[in-house]
């Protein structure tokens, strides 16, 4: 009974959500089983002049920044987010220990252009991925969204998406 109660409810999901929108939600259940979530995306590869800006995060502290920069200069960068327990540092007297964040820089991957820049990012997701997911179901969930220009934030569906 619980299954046929999934089921339905995720029939129900999949029928409110706009169809525009569909494509979005797919992009954040593969995002989902490989260990990502999505901090948030701007992408519109559709112009003369490609734009991109994506930000991945994972449960770990590792994060990614993808972009196309004003001059057109395209590349991924990794971090680690590393959080603490201590004392700051720039502060003298009795200091109470506070929260701490600190972000290590792991690498940069330099890209020919955004479409490129797509193609290593999935494999990076792929082969980084907290549970074991497949190339080609990565590459597939972000060709879809690929073909028109997409807002997307962690704190709604796909909001402000332009389709």
């Amino acid at each position: 009974m619980y299954v046929t109660l999934a089921k339905v409810l995720y029939s129900y999901t999949e029928s409110i959500i706009p169809p525009k929108c569909q494509k979005a939600v797919a992009l954040q259940k593969c995002m989902a089983l490989a260990g990502w979530e999505i901090a948030h995306i701007d992408l519109d590869l559709t112009g003369e002049r490609p734009k991109a800006e994506i930000k991945l995060e994972r449960s770990d502290g590792r994060w990614l920044l993808a972009r196309v920069d004003r001059l057109g200069r395209v590349s991924f960068e990794t971090f680690h987010r590393e959080r603490t327990l201590t004392m700051s540092r720039n502060t003298k007297g009795r200091r109470p220990l506070s929260p701490q964040v600190d972000d290590v820089f792991l690498g940069r991957h330099h890209c020919l252009g955004a479409r490129h820049m797509l193609r290593e990012m999935t494999a990076y997701i792929a082969s980084n991925a907290t549970t074991p997911v497949r190339l080609a179901d990565v590459r597939q969930a972000w060709a879809a969204v690929m073909g028109a220009p997409l807002r997307l934030t962690a704190s709604g569906c796909a909001e402000g998406s332009r389709v």
